[in-house]
């Protein structure tokens, strides 16, 4: 597949991870060094980086004292690398601490305790992306691409944003996304959220992962979504499923080497006549190396017929070996290798070699060579890469694969033996099948034919391929409400005669669970009544009028009830637009609403003059969500044929007359007050875009058309919360009174 950029000169690629592709190394003479370090990511990238400008960010891998910093950046800018430079302190908390105590053993489903959540981790997590996103702001232009990688970084998607930067912004998450009820444990699960929805796309190995994610960010922030997308109030966050993969190539070459032939060689005289059981990990908790070793342990207490036949070659590369948790389960399988073997092993058969070191990746793929089955159990695993090295390093020749259901990898090749590591029997049962059967041809060349199609360089490429195409789609970026700032500061302090335009629930203020709980707060009334005092305010809201005036009628501004059934001028009594028929709501809508009710706890309907409506914010989000789809399919069935219309809100589902529409209200506001020299309009959901479309196609001169919390609008203008609104408006009274 091809590679294609977006259509803007010189723009570069920059790649953010926690860690650089090559590391520093301190020389004899004491100065620095940089060497290249392996890595998939590398690997994946280094065909991008030959057909554009490309830069990558990250932590040199040691900490750097101030004075030699610029030798070093010099020397990394000739790898193509930028360093991130963060002290010993700083990034123990950052990455130690946070990433690898919290998050790491929260994304791969074990929920943490409020013993190992420290808020000092916390801050040093912030203030470390914070840096990252700070660098990556200082060599960022307009049009060029961000791609931020992994968990450890996933605040920068949004601090970026918030910076403006006009670029791409694209986030991968190695490791899995949990559950929501696991992750809804998190003390900060609301900042890692938001952190990553700031990015244009966000790729998962798995359709899972995107499931949790979207199912979390339902549960916990009430923001919801489609299979491939979620609106944000500044852009549409994609969700990709796209799994890594490896170079097989790479791997080919490395099985062609002198030292891996030779190992082969070695060690097929070692093992002639026996089967070979291959694990290849490293020493982490996740990958279910216990539970492994019980299989295997089961397997020789049920088969007897298989001693001295078969061997487990298990290589366990040492990790985190000063964290508590690791020391642990070293100690475990210390004691699992030394029981096995004691039970098992004769003078001329030792059932389980246990390497707890590092191995060269050229012996790996002799031992790829060798083994019969490679058994891979993570007891949760992004992907896993060691099984499609087994598979490229087998050639021609097939090999069984026995791997954990919860590996992402089980998703993707369909060929392999799945087994849940939890259950002993059935691992050492599936274990028996391979070593007797093995795998046909059939099955293994499935599974090559998706490590061959789906490589690295593929993956890479798919990536930035989806990421820039979802931006380039998007027709112009909505730009953040900031009246105090050009071209709009101008036009705001030059008007004379404004006409504020505002909704209720949800701009003035946020929603709640119940209606009734939404009484205006007092900024907002204070906010309301400076802005009458420099101009004519109208609040147009789906409110009944009688809410209207308890909540806003002593304020001097006008009032708009019911998307328009009613419109009451400050000074004024209430003026009905005209008179609509209800019956249809009593006797066609309101006992569909009410079986809803009765079958959704936690939802209610809102009865109005002219219209009805049912809302589901207080009921559990995922099933309120799909109630309100089935229920407004059935409305609309109903009302075929009646002019009633069926309006989807933030957590409502309304009914109301089809004449009955805030923009028809803007429209008669706009006729009165002809006058004016500037409208303010803002609001925030679906029943306020015909409001913005009356004042827009209004074709006055001065507008500020803004809609919160979504960038699906034709508003030109977005704020990202009523908190934010509420400032920008405050900044109107500020620019107005400073004028007099």
């Amino acid at each position: 597949m091809e590679y294609k950029r977006r259509t803007v000169p010189n723009s570069k690629l920059i790649v953010c991870s926690v860690r650089l592709p090559v590391s520093l190394v301190r020389e004899e003479g004491g100065g620095w060094q940089a060497k290249p370090s392996p890595g998939g990511l590398a690997t994946a990238l280094r065909s991008i980086a030959e057909h554009r400008p490309f830069t990558w960010i990250g932590y040199p891998g040691t900490s750097v004292e101030p004075s030699e910093q610029a030798v070093v950046t010099e020397i990394l800018a000739e790898h193509g690398a930028t360093p991130v430079f963060v002290d010993d302190d700083e990034f123990e908390g950052f990455c130690g601490e946070f990433s690898n105590r919290v998050l790491w053993p929260l994304f791969h489903g074990i929920s943490i305790g409020p013993r190992r959540f420290d808020r000092a981790s916390w801050h040093h997590y912030r203030a470390a992306n914070e840096r990252f996103a700070e660098r990556i702001a200082e060599l960022a232009s307009p049009g060029d691409t961000i791609w931020v990688h992994d968990y450890q970084l996933a605040l920068v998607p949004e601090l970026l944003r918030e910076r403006d930067i006009d670029c791409a912004i694209g986030f991968f998450l190695h490791i899995p996304f949990p559950s929501p009820d696991v992750y809804r444990t998190l003390p900060t699960r609301d900042e890692i959220l938001d952190g990553m929805l700031g990015a244009d796309l966000l790729g998962f190995h798995t359709y899972e992962y995107v499931s949790n994610f979207r199912s979390s960010a339902l549960r916990i922030a009430g923001i919801e979504s489609e299979p491939e997308w979620v609106s944000m109030p500044s852009h549409n966050a994609r969700l990709g499923v796209l799994p890594i993969g490896i170079d097989p190539d790479e791997i080919e070459e490395l099985c062609g080497s002198e030292e891996s032939l030779a190992e082969y060689e070695a060690l097929a005289t070692d093992y002639e006549g026996q089967k070979v059981i291959l694990g290849v990990d490293r020493l982490d908790y996740t990958k279910g190396l216990p539970e492994k070793l019980l299989g295997y342990e089961a397997l020789l207490e049920q088969h007897l017929e298989l001693h001295g036949k078969v061997s487990l070659i298990q290589i366990a590369a040492p990790s985190r070996t000063r964290v508590a948790e690791y020391q642990e389960l070293q100690r475990e399988l210390d004691e699992l290798v030394g029981r096995i073997n004691g039970r098992f092993s004769t003078l001329h058969w030792t059932p389980l070699l246990y390497i707890n070191q590092n191995v060269s990746r050229r012996r790996l793929t002799a031992l790829y060579r060798l083994a019969d089955v490679m058994l891979v159990t993570p007891v949760r695993d992004g992907l896993n890469l060691v099984c499609l090295e087994y598979i490229a390093a087998r050639g021609d020749d097939p090999g069984c694969l026995v791997l954990s259901e919860f590996a992402g990898a089980a998703s993707c090749v369909s060929g392999a033996m799945l087994i849940n590591p939890h259950d002993t029997r059935q691992v050492a049962a599936t274990l028996a099948e391979a070593l007797t059967e093995g795998v046909s041809r059939e099955s293994f060349e499935h599974m090559r034919e998706f490590v061959y199609s789906n490589t690295a360089q593929a993956w890479a490429r798919r990536f930035l391929n989806r990421l820039e195409s979802a931006v380039s789609d998007v027709p112009s970026r909505r730009q953040q409400l900031r009246v105090d700032q050009p071209p709009l500061r101008e036009a705001v302090v030059a008007a004379r005669r404004p006409l504020v335009l505002l909704d209720y629930d949800g701009t003035l203020r946020p929603h709640t669970n119940l209606p009734a709980q939404a009484r205006p707060t007092p900024r907002a009334r204070e906010l309301l009544r400076d802005l009458a005092s420099f101009g004519v305010v109208y609040v147009v809201s789906g409110r009944p009028a009688l809410v209207l005036d308890d909540w806003l009628g002593d304020l001097p501004i006008g009032l708009v009830c019911e998307h328009g059934l009613g419109i009451k001028h400050w000074g004024q009594d209430w003026i009905a637009s005209e008179e609509f028929d209800t019956s249809v709501l009593r006797e066609m809508v309101e006992p569909v609403l009410q079986d809803f009710v009765e079958r959704t706890p936690g939802s209610q309907i809102e009865r109005k003059a002219a219209s009805i409506a049912w809302h589901y914010r207080a009921a559990d989000p995922k099933f309120g969500a799909w109630r309100a789809k089935e229920l407004r399919s059935i409305l609309e069935s109903h009302l075929s044929g009646v002019p009633y219309s069926v309006l989807a809100g933030s957590k409502v589902i309304e009914v109301r007359h089809v004449n009955m529409t805030k923009g028809r209200a803007a429209s008669q506001l706009l006729e009165l007050h002809s006058s004016t020299d500037l409208v303010v309009c803002v609001g925030d959901d679906y029943t306020d875009e015909d409001m913005f479309n009356a004042v827009l196609d209004s074709r006055r001169q001065q507008t500020i058309v803004c809609r919160v919390g979504s960038a699906n609008t034709v508003a030109p203008y977005i704020a990202p919360s009523s908190q934010a609104i509420l400032k920008q408006l405050a900044k109107l009274v500020e620019l107005w009174r400073g004028r007099t």
